[in-house]
C-alpha cells in the first residue's frame, strides 16, 4: 500500500483526474452532438451524466490531497475547463474553442504531472535530455 504523497500515490490521484476528466469530456461531447440531432430529447442522457461529474469532483479532491501547489492549480484549471463546456452550445465553433481550452488545460497538467513526479529529464541529466529530443526530434518527422 502506498503512502499518503507517495509517487505511486499521487500518479495514481492524477490518473484518477484525467481518467475522469476524459470521462466527463466524452459525454459532454457526446452530449452537445445528440442535442443537435435530437433536440429536448437528449435531455435525459444529461441527467445519466450526473456521476461522471461527481468523479470528477472526487478525483480533484484526491489531486488536492496529495499534489504539490503546481499540480492543484493545474488541476483545477483542467475541472473549471472540463466544467465550462457549454452543452447547450448552438454554434459548433464556440464548442470547439471550449473544446480546445480542455485539450490544452489537460496537456498543461499533464507537463506539470510529469515534472513533479520526475518522469521529465533534470537539467543535470545531460544524456537522459538528448535522447529525448531525439525521440522528438523523430516523432515530428513521421
Amino acid at each position: 500500500m502506498p503512502r499518503l504523497g507517495s509517487n505511486e500515490d499521487r500518479a495514481g490521484a492524477y490518473r484518477r483526474l484525467l481518467d475522469a476528466s476524459a470521462r466527463s469530456f466524452g459525454y459532454a461531447y457526446q452530449f452537445t452532438h445528440v442535442r443537435c440531432e435530437a433536440g429536448q430529447a437528449a435531455n435525459k442522457v444529461l441527467l445519466d451524466q450526473l456521476p461522471q461529474a461527481w468523479e470528477l469532483t472526487g478525483a480533484l479532491q484526491s489531486v488536492r490531497l496529495c499534489g504539490s501547489v503546481q499540480v492543484i492549480a493545474a488541476a483545477e484549471t483542467l475541472v473549471a475547463a472540463t466544467g465550462d463546456l457549454d452543452l447547450n452550445a448552438k454554434s459548433a465553433d464556440r464548442f470547439q474553442q471550449q473544446a480546445d481550452a480542455v485539450v490544452a488545460a489537460r496537456d498543461a497538467f499533464l507537463d506539470v504531472c510529469r515534472e513533479d513526479l520526475a518522469y521529465t529529464a533534470r537539467w543535470w541529466q545531460i544524456r537522459r535530455r538528448i535522447k529525448e529530443r531525439r525521440f522528438l526530434r523523430k516523432q515530428a518527422e513521421r
